[in-house]
C-alpha cells in the first residue's frame, strides 16, 4: 500500500500543468505540454491469399493539462469548454487541412452531474480512402479504388518542447468539427499517406462555434516516409462490391 501511494504521489508531482500568465496582449496559457505517441500501423488482409496492405495509421495525442479551478475559469469566464484540434497534411510542399475535431473539458460519456475534467489524450486514425468510406468498404475482400499500398517507413518527428497558447477575441470557425469521444477520430488520407502530419490546437467554444485563441502547431509531427506496392493476387480488375 505504501509503495502504491508513493507511486501515485510521484505521478502527480511530475504532472506538468499549464497556468494563466498575463502579458502585454492579454492572457496566455503556459507552459503547455503535449506529445504524440504510440504510432501504429493497422494491417488489412485482402484477396484470396490474405495479402497484407495498410488500412490506416493510428497515433495518440496527449492533451494540455489544466487544474480544475483553471478549467472552471475558462468555461465560466471565457466561454471556453473544449480544445479544438485540426490535422494538417503536408504533401508535395503544400499544407492541407484534412479535418478537425473538438474535445470537451467535460466528456459526453462522463454522465450528468460529473465534475468538469480535462480529457488526457485522444486517438487519431489516418485512413486510406479505400477504408475510410465506410465499414462496408472495409469488409470488401478486394479493396475499393484499386488500393494496393502498404506503409513501409514512418516515424514521429520533432520534440515535445513546451509552448504557450494566447487567448484572443472570438473568431467564427466555419469548418465542421466533430466531437470526439472514446473512439478514435477518423481522417481521410486519400490514396497515398506519404507526407508529414501536424497537429494544431486552439481554445474553443463548442456551443457558439468560436475559436478563442491562436492556433498553435505542436513541435512534434508524424512522418510517413514511404509506401510499397503490393500485388494482391486475385483482385486484378475485380469490382470490390462483387466480392
Amino acid at each position: 500500500m505504501r509503495a502504491l501511494f508513493l507511486s501515485l504521489l510521484l505521478v502527480f508531482s511530475c504532472t506538468k500543468y499549464a497556468s494563466f500568465e498575463k502579458n502585454a496582449v492579454g492572457i496566455s496559457l503556459e507552459p503547455v505540454s503535449m506529445e504524440i505517441s504510440h504510432l501504429n500501423e493497422i494491417e488489412w488482409k485482402v484477396g484470396p491469399k490474405k495479402d497484407e496492405l495498410t488500412q490506416s495509421i493510428t497515433f495518440i495525442v496527449d492533451l494540455p493539462k489544466l487544474k480544475t479551478d483553471d478549467l472552471h475559469f475558462l468555461s465560466d469566464q471565457k466561454g471556453i469548454d473544449s480544445w479544438l484540434i485540426r490535422l494538417i497534411a503536408r504533401q508535395s510542399s503544400k499544407d492541407q487541412d484534412i479535418g478537425s475535431m473538438y474535445v470537451p473539458f467535460k466528456p459526453s460519456y462522463a454522465g450528468r452531474g460529473a465534475s468538469i475534467g480535462s480529457t488526457s489524450s485522444v486517438t487519431l486514425r489516418l485512413m486510406y480512402a479505400a477504408a475510410f468510406m465506410s465499414e462496408r468498404f472495409r469488409q470488401f475482400k478486394c479493396p475499393a479504388f484499386a488500393h494496393n499500398k502498404k506503409v513501409s517507413s514512418m516515424k514521429i518527428s520533432g520534440s515535445n518542447d513546451d509552448f504557450s497558447i494566447q487567448l484572443t477575441g472570438g473568431m467564427n470557425y466555419n469548418d465542421k468539427a466533430q466531437m470526439v469521444g472514446l473512439r478514435p477520430k477518423d481522417f481521410n488520407g486519400g490514396h497515398s499517406l506519404v507526407g508529414d502530419y501536424y497537429i494544431e490546437i486552439a481554445a474553443y467554444d463548442s456551443k457558439k462555434k468560436i475559436v478563442l485563441s491562436n492556433f498553435k502547431r505542436l513541435p512534434m509531427s508524424v512522418s510517413i516516409q514511404s509506401e510499397e506496392i503490393i500485388s494482391v493476387e486475385g483482385c486484378e480488375g475485380v469490382h470490390p462490391e462483387l466480392q
